[in-house]
């Protein structure tokens, strides 16, 4: 008799749309914008943990009046609440763009399961698409340079349009099907000059000589608001990385905005075993996230 547990029956609620205009029962595709940014937040019990931090991020990366942003976060709110009682939580995207040249923003959100294939731990697939900077410059907000008085786009940013990163994926989805009990397959992503960035749907973590450490985004890859939350409480550094210094790490993970921390269980073909300092991770969100 196997002694894994099984998800308990329980009816999902119907996903939940949201606009400036209020509750709606259909959105547009994200390819009828024509440039955007996007925001994957975890709502529970009624609230958004990280809602401060992608708020930050969001206007960082888009040129968006004061009233406008307080409009928008009021609606988060109002959309959290309406998922309160859902029983595992939501997964809430929110959309800023530009819809036949006019400024659109909504919000779509969706139950969590009660297990998750990322509960398993993901094994980290190379990509051979490359990211470039492009891949995650804002398409709005506009800066100087210290050296130049030319404009330059602000890194870092979640595109709503994502071609590169669909293209990467696309990769991955031409591999054999895993076992259902499998772990995640998670794409790995690495720039024109073959160094590490980010993974289609998360940042990476390196633990190393008793320290975490993480790739640069200076150039090109999404600045995460989890991986901007974890450093605010535990020391991460940013460097360059090659796959060398991946295969060489003492333990790797993966975060993001609503999964968390999660462990990496296999690299190609090597199977890793999930570490101590990933557990103190994952108790540190636990304790002070959901």
């Amino acid at each position: 008799m196997s002694n894994i547990p099984t998800a308990p029956m329980v009816k999902l609620p119907t996903p939940v749309s949201y606009t400036a205009a209020g509750a709606v029962e259909a959105l547009p595709a994200d390819a009828d914008f024509s440039a955007g940014l996007l925001e994957t937040m975890r709502a529970q019990s009624g609230t958004i943990p990280l809602l401060s931090l992608h708020m930050a991020r969001f206007t960082r990366c888009a040129a968006v009046a004061t009233s406008e942003l307080g409009q928008i976060q009021q609606s988060a709110q109002q959309l959290a609440t309406m998922t309160a009682n859902w029983p595992y939580g939501a997964r809430i995207r929110f959309r800023f763009g530009l819809l036949d040249q006019i400024v659109r923003w909504d919000f779509y959100a969706v139950p969590l399961e009660a297990f998750s294939p990322w509960s398993r731990g993901v094994v980290l697939q190379c990509c051979d698409t490359r990211l470039n900077p492009s891949a995650s410059a804002s398409p709005f907000s506009l800066s100087k340079t210290r050296s130049s008085e030319a404009p330059a786009a602000v890194p870092g940013c979640k595109l709503l349009r994502r071609e590169i990163y669909d293209q990467a994926g696309g990769e991955a989805a031409l591999q054999p099907e895993p076992e259902a009990d499998a772990p995640l397959k998670e794409g790995l992503l690495l720039d024109a000059d073959g160094l590490v960035i980010e993974c289609l749907r998360s940042n990476l973590l390196l633990h190393k000589a008793g320290r975490w450490m993480t790739p640069s985004l200076d150039v090109c890859g999404v600045r995460g608001v989890m991986l901007g939350w974890l450093a605010g409480r535990v020391e991460i550094s940013e460097d360059r990385f090659s796959l060398r210094d991946l295969a060489l790490a003492d333990e790797l993970a993966v975060c993001n905005g609503v999964r968390g921390v999660v462990p990496v269980v296999g690299f190609g073909e090597t199977v890793l075993a999930t570490g101590p300092a990933t557990g103190r991770l994952q108790q540190l969100i636990a304790e002070n996230l959901w």
